[in-house]
């Protein structure tokens, strides 16, 4: 205060328009600076369009882990096949005993896709020093594992599982012992597996209780319907400039509904 008593007046007047200006100033840099503190993250916005854009991706491939064993001490994995069918049929059942039921189902197709053997060149024979390394506790689709080569294709990995498709992977062993497992790939992605036995042609026995749907095409998401409900169809390119009502015919005469007695004729 003593400073301001001793100022001339002139001088107050100065004194405070420069506290006035400097009081402004520190109110509009706190203004800002709350407006930031409160601002949306900008972490949490990237995370938002990254789920955005992660929408109407396609789903990544199936998987398939197929467990190998052996009933023979020493035995080794020695060749696996995949097979791909295009559809399937149940033409006979069979009951097994009191709880089981075996099914053979005919295949539609068979292309083999995947094939791999144990690369018996690198140490010994896969039945004498060494044969522990091809003992395979299990094996993952189109996944070559280590001391073995693959064979089909010839170049790069197999094509993905399809949804919707059959295989049958084939599973040899150095002892001569062949398993079989066939398996269809469902809409989400899962495996419907059973234990099979080949028969005649594409025909395989499978064991056990396959379920009724097992041969039943797989509903795939259809995106023709949306494409169409984007693009309606253009309108009339000669429409009637007349301004008159159209024609409108009869109406055909009603049909009577068909008869549900099974002796009509």
């Amino acid at each position: 205060m003593r400073i301001f008593e001793r100022t001339p007046m002139r001088d107050r007047r100065w004194l405070w328009l420069v506290a006035l200006m400097l009081s402004l100033a520190l109110a509009t840099s706190g203004c800002a600076q709350i407006k930031a503190w409160w601002s949306p993250d900008d972490d949490s916005t990237d995370l938002d369009d990254a789920a955005n854009a992660n929408e109407g991706e396609p789903l990544p491939p199936p998987v398939a882990n197929v467990a190998i064993s052996y009933r023979r001490p020493g035995d080794a994995l020695a060749r696996a096949t995949v097979i791909k069918f295009f559809g399937a049929e149940v033409i006979a059942n069979h009951q097994r005993d009191a709880t089981r039921t075996e099914s053979v189902v005919r295949f539609d197709g068979g292309v083999p896709i995947w094939e791999f053997k144990a690369d018996e060149g690198t140490f010994g024979s896969i039945t004498g020093v060494g044969a522990s390394k091809y003992s395979l506790k299990s094996i993952d689709y189109s996944k070559v594992p280590a001391h073995f080569t693959q064979v089909l294709p010839e170049e790069g990995p197999p094509e993905p599982l399809d949804r919707g498709a059959y295989y049958v992977f084939q599973i040899e062993r150095s002892s001569g012992s062949t398993s079989y497992q066939a398996v269809k790939v469902l809409a989400d992605g899962s495996l419907q597996a059973y234990n099979a036995q080949p028969r005649a042609g594409s025909s395989y026995m499978l064991c056990c209780n396959v379920t009724s749907d097992f041969p039943e095409p797989v509903i795939l998401p259809d995106t023709s319907q949306d494409a169409g409900a984007e693009n309606p169809p253009p309108p009339d390119e000669n429409p009637d400039q007349s301004g008159a009502p159209p024609e409108q015919s009869a109406p055909p005469p009603e049909e009577s509904p068909p008869s549900l007695d099974p002796t009509a004729p």
